[in-house]
């Protein structure tokens, strides 16, 4: 269990040093060295000497898992040098939508898919429980879907502090934000944020369930990352960063999967709506600084919530998690 440990200490420290990021690039603008890409860097390289240690010697891991672990660090080093030249020709980096921050988001989830498969076969013989670290698992790819929503959340934040004199931002970031059309909010259309997260939420809540037929650690792995992302927060306003809205009401998905006990377009539509409800009231109420929303948006979260579980119920499922002999 002490090999797959260090992973989990190698994607939280990418955790950190990705939502440490977010916050700096809301107070200071582009900079190669600064402590948050160190520290994210540390996790990588973390799990470059574990992964190192198993193209030496297979101990922990079957083949399938070490080369789609491999396939996400290959793809994440060469998404280092288009994400470099993207920044130096567009001079800016103030959005987590552009398409070399994808190129990371996407290699980091095969990472952390392939060192869950190696965990989840090489614990064959336990049941798949929630006190387990498939729940860590569970809210490191989560962490890695919601990701990008972060512009929003961070920019909600910064850009309420900035209209009311009391922002904390660089002065090249006032510069930016300044203009109602900059990339304070990622040049995103707002509606593409709750629908993006019903969709991203609900597709591992399902997919969790249907290899795991567990209900429970989807909702544990949201509750982590929820957690997570306030000890994130205190800790920013505690040192002066910029913080940014914890997406609360993403639990009540995974949540009414698990009151239903079924993955069914009923818990689906149940936990969208809740989902989107919940955060539209807390919006309109002002008890909390949150992404822009229209009550329109309700109509497109409602219906994605419902597609999702009914595709997938149509997917044949792919034997990835299939458990087989003992790896090498």
């Amino acid at each position: 269990m002490k090999y797959y440990r260090l992973w989990v200490v190698a994607f939280l420290l990418k955790f950190i040093g990705s939502a440490w990021d977010a916050s700096y690039h809301f107070k200071y603008l582009f900079e190669e060295y600064s402590i948050p890409h160190i520290v994210n860097t540390l996790g990588f390289a973390l799990g470059a000497y574990l992964l190192f240690q198993e193209w030496r010697r297979s101990h922990y891991m079957d083949q399938f898992s070490r080369n789609l672990i491999t396939i996400g660090y290959v793809l994440f080093l060469i998404g280092i040098p288009l994400d470099f030249t993207y920044h130096i020709a567009y001079g800016i980096d103030l959005t987590t939508w552009s398409p070399t921050h994808f190129i990371y988001y996407i290699a980091t989830g095969i990472m952390i898919f392939g060192v869950w498969r190696g965990y989840y076969r090489f614990t064959r013989d336990v049941k798949p429980t929630w006190k387990s670290m498939h729940t860590w698992f569970a809210m490191f790819l989560l962490e890695c879907l919601m990701f990008p929503n972060m512009q929003q959340e961070n920019g909600a934040i910064s850009y309420d502090q900035y209209i009311h004199g009391k922002s904390i931002a660089s002065k090249e970031i006032l510069e930016l934000i300044s203009d109602p059309a900059s990339q304070i909010f990622g040049g995103i259309p707002e509606w593409v944020y709750p629908i993006y997260s019903v969709l991203m939420v609900a597709l591992l809540t399902v997919i969790i369930i249907r290899i795991f037929r567990d209900f429970n650690i989807p909702v544990m792995g949201a509750v982590l990352y929820i957690l997570l992302r306030f000890v994130g927060k205190a800790t920013f306003a505690a040192v002066g960063y910029p913080t940014s809205y914890v997406p609360i009401t993403l639990l009540f998905i995974p949540l009414f999967y698990l009151l239903f006990r079924k993955t069914n377009w009923m818990a689906g539509l149940a936990g969208s709506l809740v989902y989107f409800l919940v955060l539209y009231g807390i919006h309109k109420s002002g008890m909390l600084i949150t992404p822009p929303l229209e009550l329109w948006e309700l109509v497109p979260v409602a219906i994605m919530g419902v597609l999702v579980p009914v595709i997938i119920a149509r997917v044949k499922p792919v034997p990835l998690f299939k458990k087989n002999k003992q790896p090498a």
